[in-house]
């Protein structure tokens, strides 16, 4: 009798550890190359979950993005602030996915996506969880923005 609840239980737990390798083995990463008229571009594939990810840091310390145009400013987690010794900032209040929630706006940051650089950045730290960062306005209107077949394109501005 035991076999019966144990097998589906095995058999599911062997689909999540597929599904994580497969995941993890085919995302391809974003590419940064020059263009006809000889600004950099970073060509963006779209994961599995249909969003654009980036590779980047806040402060030197490694952070992965998503790339979301509707965020203001560059988000973090709290966990992350503490690991990336991010000050304490001015309170602030944020309209996000999951509702509004209160947290603080850090002034000055160093950003960096793919080799594109930022500094002076304000940097939105909440309490929401996450293991990666959202890439937002502040950041990317130093870009012309593009999206089109499974595919973001985000081309330094002039």
């Amino acid at each position: 009798m035991k076999w019966h609840i144990q097998w589906p239980a095995f058999v599911l737990a062997l689909v999540g550890v597929v599904f994580f390798a497969a995941d993890r083995l085919t995302r391809t990463p974003a590419v940064v190359h020059s263009v006809s008229d000889g600004r950099q571009e970073i060509s963006i594939p779209a994961a599995r979950d249909g969003h654009y990810y980036l590779e980047g840091s806040v402060n030197g310390v490694p952070l992965r993005f998503m790339v979301d145009t509707g965020a203001t400013y560059v988000s973090v987690s709290e966990e992350f602030a503490r690991k990336a010794k991010l000050p304490e900032g001015i309170t602030g209040y944020f309209s996000t996915a999951n509702g509004n929630v209160e947290g603080r706006i850090v002034k000055g940051q160093v950003i960096e996506a793919e080799g594109f650089r930022a500094t002076g950045l304000s940097v939105a730290v909440t309490p929401l969880g996450g293991k990666q960062g959202l890439l937002g306005q502040n950041f990317l209107r130093r870009f012309e923005v593009s999206q089109s077949r499974g595919e973001m394109r985000l081309r330094l501005a002039e």
